[in-house]
């Protein structure tokens, strides 16, 4: 599910992504009407594929240390 939040200000900001911590945030749009945050409970593609290439580095670098 995609959330999008209006903050204000830096610190506004801050807050919305410390009080989403379950949360992906995957844009940031700022525009006329506003700034916004958008976060998605689902993990986008590119970060599940770098996960398991970092995955994948780790097996393979402690395998041959």
């Amino acid at each position: 599910m995609i959330t999008k939040i209006q903050y204000i200000s830096e610190q506004d900001r801050k807050s919305v992504i410390d009080s989403n911590p379950n949360k992906v945030l995957i844009e940031e749009q700022n525009i006329i009407e506003g700034n916004f945050l958008i976060f998605s409970d689902v993990r986008p593609n590119e970060f599940i594929l770098r996960d398991i290439k970092d995955n994948t580095d780790i097996i393979i670098f402690s395998t041959f240390a």
